[in-house]
Order: structure tokens, then sequence, then C-alpha cells
């Protein structure tokens, strides 16, 4: 066969692949979890209804709120953490007895220093231990881990309201459990239209973030070096994460979250930035566009609509950006880290992290991609514990062990009807297809002769060095990259028996494609195979002892 190349066969293909489009819902995802269920007064609320109101900072409404009396609120807020949060109106705080207090932010008068007792929904007063505020959602937790979202929370106090809901589809599951219960360990990360309105892909690129908003829990999960993330629009399980630093095998102790924007920190002060989302990252392709190819000279759409339909504006380049290693702090830290959005744009962040210099308490920050770190003196009690904060670099000693997922698999022939690049070109959302359901309805491919080869394969990291042994025997080092495939109902934690779907890219590292003419065997496999060029997008299936790639 050879690959449609007219307007007519792609459309016959679009048609032929629809039915496999509509089935989503995969029968290999496994089957969903056992669900107790959250506090029932608060089933429904704005936050499931995207994008929300623009922000406006309107303090209409807090009169009618009771002065707080007690002693437990603090003088000042400047971290974010299970007890203390803000935003660019508001600051938040949670007492040991579960009463959520609030005050304006900045002040404009004396009185609004005074802290404000924020009504709570019946089923909830008393009942949340911690709570994490970004944009304009704050969300709180009970004692068993259950997730309740407070939206609007950059508007009008008159229009805070509250839910219990959580999960696929479209943010009408029954309700969400953290997956994990360490303290200091996970955080709310939302970034809309209004608040930041763009992101950053790996060629920096800007891109509009879309009409509804970004939003996701991601939390430590194990040992520290799983960081799974719950989406209001995803399965409840612990089975999507953002794939820690170094290989997926940095274990964290504190974790921060604000604009799409990931903060970590072991126990030595090695620290770590990531912009990711699942939207952003290549796993959406039901509403965004992605390429693995270089989009030069291809403008920034203004709308995510434009960018989804329009071809002439630039795709959204992938992979995902990676990890970004910060500065060491020269001085005394504790676990309490924040990291918050200072306005409308892409990677526009402040980072801090709780500590002392020269015996005074503080707090140390920077703009996200500075290169030196200021101290404010605060006075305040350390609210995190102490982390041996080593001069140089220790991440090596906090590693957890590899995966070991030894994987290989034949990579199909470029005859075959269809690949990764044939469901990019003719616009199917690729990242929802299983290359073993297209053997399934017939659309199968003979063996191209190359094979792919990867060692300790960690599903959760977005890229890693992997082998292409040609037909006679000349290995081939490639870059493996991958992002999760789209569920819509439980999937399981990294590989088991049952198929994983992802979507990912063969590249040949940037050295070796400029001197390909040095090597026949490497020039044979780009100008056939790679189609002549350095990247080549697929879409994978992989198990603990197989994997699939078309």
């Amino acid at each position: 066969m050879t690959r449609p190349r007219n307007r007519l066969s792609r459309i016959r293909l679009a048609t032929a692949l629809s039915g496999i489009v509509t089935t989503i819902v995969l029968p290999l995802s496994g089957a969903p979890a056992a669900h107790a269920g959250p506090a029932s007064c608060v089933p429904f609320g704005t936050a499931q209804i995207p994008p929300g109101v623009p922000s406006t900072g309107d303090r209409t409404g807090l009169t009618t709120f009771a002065e707080y009396t007690g002693k437990q609120a603090p003088s000042r807020v400047d971290l974010r953490t299970e007890k203390t949060q803000f935003n660019r109106f508001w600051e938040f705080a949670l007492t040991d007895s579960g009463t959520l207090v609030t005050r304006p932010r900045p002040p404009r008068s004396a009185a609004d220093s005074r802290w404000r007792t924020v009504p709570l929904p019946s089923c909830l007063r008393g009942r949340l231990v911690a709570i994490s505020l970004d944009d304009d959602e704050l969300v709180g937790v009970d004692r068993e881990g259950w997730i309740y979202t407070m939206d609007n929370v950059t508007q009008s106090p008159l229009l805070w309201n509250w839910t219990s809901a959580w999960g696929a589809m479209l943010w009408t599951g029954p309700g969400r459990k953290l997956p994990d219960d360490r303290r200091g360990g996970w955080a709310l990360s939302v970034t809309s239209p209004s608040d930041n309105r763009a992101y950053l892909d790996i060629a920096g690129r800007v891109h509009p973030s879309g009409q509804a908003k970004m939003t996701m829990i991601p939390a430590l999960t194990g040992d520290g070096s799983r960081i799974t993330y719950a989406d209001p629009w995803l399965p409840n399980d612990d089975s999507y994460e953002i794939g820690s630093p170094l290989g997926g095998r940095f274990q964290s102790v504190a974790l921060s979250a604000a604009g799409s924007t990931t903060f970590v920190v072991n126990r030595y002060g090695d620290m770590f930035t990531r912009t990711f989302d699942f939207d952003s990252s290549g796993s959406d392709s039901v509403f965004f566009r992605y390429s693995w190819d270089p989009q030069t000279g291809k403008p920034s759409a203004t709308n995510l609509t434009v960018e989804a339909f329009d071809r002439s504006t630039a795709a959204v380049q992938l992979p995902a950006p990676d990890w970004t290693r910060q500065p060491k702090i020269p001085g005394e830290i504790t676990s309490a880290i924040t990291v918050i959005s200072t306005g409308p744009g892409p990677e526009k962040r402040e980072l801090r992290v709780e500590g002392r210099s020269n015996g005074r308490t503080g707090f140390w920050h920077k703009d996200l991609h500075a290169s030196t770190w200021t101290f404010t003196p605060t006075g305040s009690t350390l609210q995190g514990r102490l982390l041996e904060n080593s001069p140089g670099d220790r991440s090596a000693e906090t590693l957890a062990p590899e995966k070991p997922w030894n994987l290989s698999a034949s990579l199909p022939s470029r005859s075959a009807l269809v690949d990764g690049q044939t469901l990019i070109d003719i616009g199917i959302p690729y990242s929802v297809i299983d290359p073993r359901m297209l053997d399934e309805v017939g659309l199968t491919a003979a063996p191209s002769g190359y094979r792919l080869s990867v060692s300790s394969f960690h599903p959760a990291v977005t890229t890693r060095p992997a082998t292409v042994t040609t037909p006679d025997g000349h290995r081939i080092p490639v870059l493996l990259h991958t992002a999760d495939g789209m569920r819509m109902t439980p999937g399981h934690v990294g590989l088991t028996r049952t198929p994983r779907h992802l979507v990912g890219a063969v590249e040949i590292p940037r050295e070796a494609f400029a001197n390909r003419d040095r090597d026949p065997e490497l020039r044979r496999f780009v100008d056939t195979w790679m189609r002549g060029k350095s990247i080549a997008p697929i879409t994978l299936s992989a198990t603990t002892t197989d994997l699939v790639v078309r």
C-alpha cells in the first residue's frame, strides 16, 4: 500500500478512522476504582463551567462576612502553604479548627487588614484541614483527602461558590482524593484565559491557553519521585504523571505549583521547575494542535480556535519543555517553597523559599529565570522544616531506582496506510488512537526491518535515549520522545500487562543528523524511514513486556 497523498484518499481514511476516535473510552483502560464519596452538599459549582468570569478583584460583599476574632490568623502571608494562601486580590488562612478566613490584598484601609470568616457550606464547616489557591480557584481538602473547589476567588465574594465534583467527563466526576497524605507535597495550579493567557512551547513560541482553564493538582506520591496530577477533566486515578527531574528519578520533599509551573526541591536544597500541563504537553489532540516539526516562519495564533484549525499558524511544537535546574540558595532554607504567577503572559513567575539569612527569618525570592536570589526578612516563625542546603549539587544522592522495563518494537514499514504522521496530517486526534486498535480494524503495518529498543522505559518521562537497529545489525543512537495518550476511564500506574497508549517521536540527535553523510547506515535510515527529517512522529502502545509502534 502507498500512503494517502491526495485530498480524496485522506477524506476516506479520516472517515474510516472516525469510528476509532469515538471509542475514547477504551476497553484497555481498566476498571474504575472504588469510590466512597466526598461530602454531598456541594455537588455542583461554577468551576465546572469554563472559562469563568474575568478577574476584577471586586470586594463587594466582603463586609457581610463576620470579622474573625480568634488568635490563629497570621499577621502576614508571604508563602503558599497548606494553611496560608494568596493571589493578586485576596489572602486566605485556615485555622486549626477548620475556619477559613480571608482579607483583601493589598489592603486599602485599616479595615482591610482585619481577617473575616468565609461562610462555608454546612458539610464543610470544621472539616477542611488544608487549602491551596491559584488564579481564580481555591481548593480545600478534608481529613479523608477529598478535594473541594471554591470558584471565582478573583471576583467579589458574592460570587464565591463550592463544588465537590472532579474528574471525567468534563468536571462532572463524583469527586477526587489526593493521592498521598504527605504534608507540603501538593498544590493547585490554574492557567486561565483571563489571567495567565498564554504559555511557551519548547521553541519559545507563545501559544494561547484556550477558552477553558488548565487546572490540575500535582502531588508528590510514594517516595517523592512520582509527581501524579489530578485534572478535573480526566479520570480520577493516579495514572497521569509529570515525569520528575533527572529521568523521573529525582526524589522531592516539597512541591509548589502555579500557572502550570511546578517547583520541587529535594532534602539537600536542589531545586527544579517545569512548566507543564496535560494540554500543553502533547496529550490533548482533541482541542490542541501539535507538531514535532519546527514551526519556523509561522505566526502564533491569536486564540485557540484559530490555532486548532488554521494550519498557517504555528502548532504547539513538541516535545514539551523539560525541567530547569534552579540556582542554589546561599543560605538556610526550609521545605516551605512557593511559586506564584506575577501577571498575564507566559513564564511570569516568582519563586519563594522560606529560610534564614544572618539569623533573620524570611524568604528567598527571584523571578523564574533570574540567576540570583534575594532575601526579604519578615521575622515570621518558620513554617517548613529545615533542609540540609548543601552548596553543591547533590541531586544524584536522591534518585529512585530505574524502571525495570526494557522494551523493543519493530518500526512499521513506510508503505503502511496509517502511521503517526498520517494521523497528524489528516487532523485525526491521534492521542486517542492506540496502534493496537489500528491492527484490530485491519489497518496493519508490515515491519520495516528497523527495530527500536529502549532500556528502563519510564512512561512519564518526556525524552530518553533509545537505539534503532538496522537490518544488518548496525546500531543508531536516537532520542525517543513520548507524551501520555488521552484516557476517559481510570487507567493503571506505570506499565502493566494492560496496554498503555502514548504518542511520541523518534529523533536523530542534532549533531548526528548534521553529520549523517559520514555514516551510510544513518543516512539510509534518515532518507527512508525518517523521510529525510530529523524527527518522525509515532504512536505507541506499551506493556511491561512489549511495545507496538506505528
